[in-house]
C-alpha cells in the first residue's frame, strides 16, 4: 500500500457513503433505525484509523509523536471532508424532505405544549437548526473532534504495543 492513509480514509467514507444510501433505498429513514447508521459512520471511522496509522507506522517505524498524529488527523480529515460533503448533499438533494418533516415536528410539539410560545421564533429557531449546511458543518467539526480523540488514544496504544503492527 502505497499511501495507507488515503487508502482507508476513502475506503471507510465510501463504506459509509454506500451503506446510508442504502439506508435510504431500502429502509425509509426513521429515527429509531437512524442511530444504528450513525454506529456504523463512527465504527468505519474508527477502522479506518486504527487500520490506517497501523500500516502507516509499520512503513514509519520509527516516527516521532507529532508525525503520528499528523498521520491520523490527515486519516480523520479526509474522512469528516468527505462524509460532511455526502451529509450536506444527501439532505440537500437526495432526502430533503427529512427537514421538512422534522421542522413541522418541533412546531406541531410546540403549539400542543400548552405553554404561551411565539410559533414563528420556533420556526425561525428549529429551520436554522434542521438545515443541510448547518448539518454537514456539525458533521464535520464532529468527526474532526472525535477523530483528534480517536487518534490520540491510537497513537498511545501503538506506541505502548508496537507488536500490533510489526510482523
Amino acid at each position: 500500500m502505497k499511501n495507507p492513509i488515503v487508502n482507508f480514509a476513502f475506503t471507510a467514507a465510501l463504506a459509509s457513503i454506500v451503506l446510508k444510501m442504502l439506508y435510504y433505498i431500502q429502509f425509509y429513514p426513521n429515527d429509531e433505525f437512524d442511530m444504528y447508521v450513525r454506529f456504523a459512520y463512527l465504527l468505519f471511522f474508527l477502522l479506518a484509523l486504527f487500520l490506517g496509522m497501523r500500516t502507516w507506522k509499520s512503513q514509519n517505524d520509527p516516527s516521532e509523536f507529532t508525525e503520528d498524529m499528523k498521520a491520523g488527523m490527515k486519516i480523520a480529515s479526509i474522512y469528516a471532508m468527505m462524509v460532511s460533503a455526502f451529509t450536506y448533499a444527501y439532505y440537500k438533494f437526495i432526502n430533503p424532505n427529512y427537514f421538512e418533516y422534522k421542522i413541522s415536528e418541533n412546531l406541531r410539539l410546540a403549539s400542543e405544549s400548552g405553554e404561551d410560545v411565539d410559533l414563528d421564533k420556533v420556526k425561525e429557531t428549529v429551520s436554522f437548526i434542521f438545515d443541510a449546511f448547518f448539518h454537514s458543518t456539525i458533521t464535520l467539526f464532529g468527526l474532526i473532534f472525535i477523530g483528534l480523540f480517536y487518534t490520540i488514544v491510537i497513537v498511545a496504544i501503538l506506541r505502548y504495543k508496537p507488536e500490533i503492527y510489526r510482523d
